[in-house]
């Protein structure tokens, strides 16, 4: 090819896990059948079908950061596909096909944080994959090595996106790991990529330009969930490998379920919505539901190891809840309910139940004073902008080991911002022995839109 002549663009697969806020990406170049996967989940047949189909040889599999939140698939793809994942130095270049990645230094959300460059084969530099480096809106926090770096790491994001990422045109396309929904940011934006350009005139990381305000906004940083704790570990060690297909799950009879808790424990997740599983459930059983973010949630009330049962939705929607808790490393999945609920029930075991309201009723039994608890389970940034007058404030995170600070007088009114989280708090007061609790559903906005006072603290 001569000199300066235009290189058709490269295919760039975008493969989002909405439950965990994260993108994906395979970089192919089908004229030369090479493709790259850069920062893969552990359930790789999405990728090997896409590069069947595009016709190209997954060649390596590169990872932005040490990741804490999901299992890097690259030992997966080194596996079934021979990819290559010996980790690239800084400024080091590999190809894929006519195109060129190079690896960028981009510390900040960790200290050896790589962002990934891509240029054609005149040079011309035309995406950048920052996994969370830069994100849309945001940067990724800076905290998750602990409060003794979470500064120096601040530090160091401040020089990566005014100092390191400067030189590169406006016109690079950009492309995140971490995106709107991830607890890894701070981000709201529902978008999976931009431009350097775009970001250099609306995100409020690269328009602060002096340090300290910079810092306090990286620094300022609602909480993460549990399971962060020990995924760097994991991704360290290695998970173990799956292969292409992940395994079946196994069908469970009401009597097995039952003998699975009593002897080893076992916690049995209720992938249900809320409403679904306030009419009838296994007494014990956590509620999270699979339209929200279902692994993160888990990864956040059940530690890492316990076995699980699955219970509730179609085969389809447990396959998924499986797929999702082997993302972050929960392996331990025994299988399901069959049946669900219903044949619990047929085969004479206990079910309970929880009352539902909406944010209305909520709204006229404080305003009829009631004697009744509202427990708000929000995060704290929540809170502080306003909660209901004489509410009790408890994070979703906190009510299991916490539960006894909760009134057990009267009535326990459970409610966040839309009724997801409050669903999992619900069946977390069960488990501490509340019996009398109302699940409140509802966006916590039609509150204001009553016209009805709240508490602003301070």
């Amino acid at each position: 090819m001569a000199d300066n002549q235009p290189v058709a663009a490269p295919q760039i697969e975008l493969f989002v896990a909405r439950e965990l806020g994260n993108s994906s990406f395979l970089i192919a170049d089908p004229d030369a059948g090479e493709a790259v996967a850069i920062d893969p989940l552990r359930d790789i047949g999405q990728y090997l079908d896409r590069a069947g189909r595009l016709q190209v040889r997954l060649t390596r599999s590169l990872d932005t950061h040490l990741h804490n939140d999901f299992v890097s698939g690259g030992r997966e793809l080194a596996a079934e596909a021979g990819a290559v994942i010996e980790p690239l130095a800084d400024q080091q270049e590999v190809a894929v096909g006519r195109w060129r990645l190079r690896a960028m230094l981009t510390p900040g959300h960790t200290p050896d944080h790589l962002s990934y460059l891509l240029s054609d084969s005149n040079g011309k530099e035309v995406a950048l994959f920052s996994g969370g480096a830069l994100m849309v809106g945001a940067i990724a926090r800076t905290d998750l090595f602990g409060p003794h770096l979470a500064v120096h790491l601040a530090l160091e994001a401040f020089r990566t996106v005014q100092v390191r990422l400067r030189g590169l045109p406006d016109d690079v396309a950009l492309y995140p790991t971490h995106g709107g929904g991830s607890f890894c940011g701070s981000a709201t934006s529902d978008a999976r990529m931009s431009t350097l350009g775009e970001e250099r005139v609306s995100n409020p990381f690269l328009t602060t330009t002096e340090l300290m305000p910079f810092l306090a906004r990286a620094l300022h940083q609602d909480r993460y969930p549990d399971y962060y704790l020990d995924m760097a570990a994991v991704n360290r060690k290695g998970a173990p490998l799956l292969g292409r297909h992940l395994p079946a799950l196994k069908p469970l009879k009401p009597h097995q379920v039952e003998t699975l808790m009593r002897e080893r424990k076992a916690a049995v997740v209720d992938i249900r919505r809320g409403r679904d599983y306030d009419r009838a459930h296994v007494p014990g059983s956590y509620s999270v539901g699979l339209g929200g973010p279902f692994s993160a949630w888990v990864g956040w009330v059940i530690e890492r190891g316990r076995p699980l049962v699955l219970a509730g939705g179609s085969p389809a929607q447990l396959a998924e809840a499986q797929r999702q808790l082997l993302r972050i490393g929960y392996d331990s999945v025994l299988g399901y309910l069959e049946g669900g609920v219903d044949a619990w029930q047929e085969r004479g075991l206990e079910v309970r139940s929880f009352e539902t309201a909406e944010v209305e009723d909520l709204a006229t039994w404080v305003l009829s004073a009631e004697p009744m608890t509202v427990l708000d389970v929000r995060a704290m940034e929540e809170w502080v902008h306003g909660h209901v007058p004489g509410a009790v404030h408890m994070y979703v995170p906190d009510v299991a080991h916490h539960a006894h600070e909760v009134p057990r007088e009267a009535p326990v009114a459970v409610h966040c911002a839309s009724g997801y989280r409050a669903g999992t708090a619900a069946s977390l007061l069960e488990q501490a022995g509340f019996r009398r609790i109302i699940h409140v559903i509802g966006e916590w906005s039609d509150w204001d839109r009553l016209h009805l006072a709240s508490t602003i603290p301070g």
